[in-house]
């Protein structure tokens, strides 16, 4: 039901009046700027963030349509919320498929404190351009990966 709701919010309300919910707009880490995605392990720290990745690849398989990867992290993070913590949320750009039309891609992804918890196989390419935290939540530069992989934009 969370990403039906993330997905309507997507669609139809300005992101300024519903982004609130994925968090406080924070600045991208400094190790994450102007670096594309390499590599983003998917994987949880504890219970809860397994819990909540599950449940939104559960939550996925039942859907009659995919939501978008936006929706999938809005979800994520309500979840986390609702727990009493919350991730980090990184929308990313890359240059359009088609060189030169000046097009970009989006894609949004829901950061654990060891991985992505959403979107992580897809963020390849990707360089984070905005970041949501929660307060009391985990912030950006307490994302701990392997330091053979490279962070999410960094």
């Amino acid at each position: 039901m969370l990403m039906i709701v993330g997905a309507a919010a997507q669609k139809w309300v300005p992101m300024p009046r519903w982004s609130g919910v994925l968090g406080d707009h924070a600045e991208v880490p400094l190790a994450w700027r102007g670096q594309s995605v390499a590599e983003l392990p998917v994987r949880a720290e504890d219970d809860v963030e397994r819990a909540v990745a599950v449940a939104v690849d559960r939550a996925l398989a039942h859907l009659p349509v995919q939501p978008s990867c936006l929706a999938q992290a809005f979800a994520g993070q309500v979840m986390l919320r609702r727990r009493g913590g919350g991730g980090v949320v990184v929308i990313g750009l890359r240059r359009g498929a088609t060189a030169g039309d000046g097009r970009w891609d989006a894609h949004a992804w829901l950061l654990g404190r060891e991985g992505a918890l959403t979107g992580g196989p897809a963020a390849a390419g990707f360089t984070a351009t905005t970041v949501f935290e929660t307060p009391g939540g985990l912030h950006g530069a307490e994302v701990h990966l392997d330091a053979g992989t490279t962070p999410p934009g960094g």
